[in-house]
């Protein structure tokens, strides 16, 4: 796989296929790309360890199916 910086311009196709292309809908693929851009803009999406991943995955999913996209976000720096 050819590294894949997450920035604006994130390829959804990279985050379809690390997703799984048969399970997940363009829709579902969109929340991720903005929760990957959230918190892990200049990273490697290839470099992301599995819990950093597992953690834009859950809030993948709470936002698609709340409908919440852009509140609260908590950089993953930030001291809670």
């Amino acid at each position: 796989m050819s590294a894949t910086l997450i920035g604006v311009d994130l390829d959804p196709r990279a985050v379809h296929e690390r997703l799984g292309v048969e399970a997940y809908s363009d829709h579902e693929v969109g929340v991720m790309v903005e929760v990957l851009q959230e918190l892990y803009a200049g990273r490697e999406l290839s470099d992301l360890t599995e819990a950093e991943w597992l953690r834009a995955y859950g809030l993948m999913h709470q936002r698609k199916k709340t409908g919440w996209m852009t509140e609260g976000v908590v950089s993953p720096d930030a001291e809670v």
